[in-house]
């Protein structure tokens, strides 16, 4: 699964945006990211199961803001620490992923912990 989330066409895809749902807490908290991939087709990528996210956004920017990278990243501190947050309250969560996507336009980076995910074509 983690090649398969690296292997995506992240490399000039656009950001669109980004939102979070918690309309069932504890049951349901996802991140989507909205995604216009190279070729023009708009997706959502949905991160299931969500445990946190940090989201580093620079706005004011005129223009789109285009994806450099995208990827699965096992040596994230955000990851330790939200995994460590978690086992002080008795919850251990080694399956949990660092799923971090870095821009080219603004520089923002975001880091979303999620047990899983996928793409929904639009």
């Amino acid at each position: 699964m983690i090649l398969e989330f690296n292997e995506l066409l992240w490399p000039d895809a656009t950001l669109v945006a980004v939102s979070v749902d918690r309309s069932n807490p504890g049951n349901q908290d996802e991140v989507v990211v909205h995604v216009r991939w190279p070729d023009g087709c708009n997706a959502r990528v949905v991160f299931l199961e969500c445990r946190g996210a940090r989201l580093a956004l620079n706005f004011g920017v005129l223009g789109e803001d285009t994806i450099e990278r995208a990827y699965v990243d096992e040596e994230s501190e955000v990851l330790a620490d939200c995994r460590q947050r978690w086992a002080a309250s008795g919850v251990l969560l080694p399956e949990l992923q660092c799923f971090r996507i870095e821009t080219c336009t603004t520089g923002s980076s975001l880091d979303i912990m999620a047990m899983g995910w996928q793409v929904d074509p639009q």
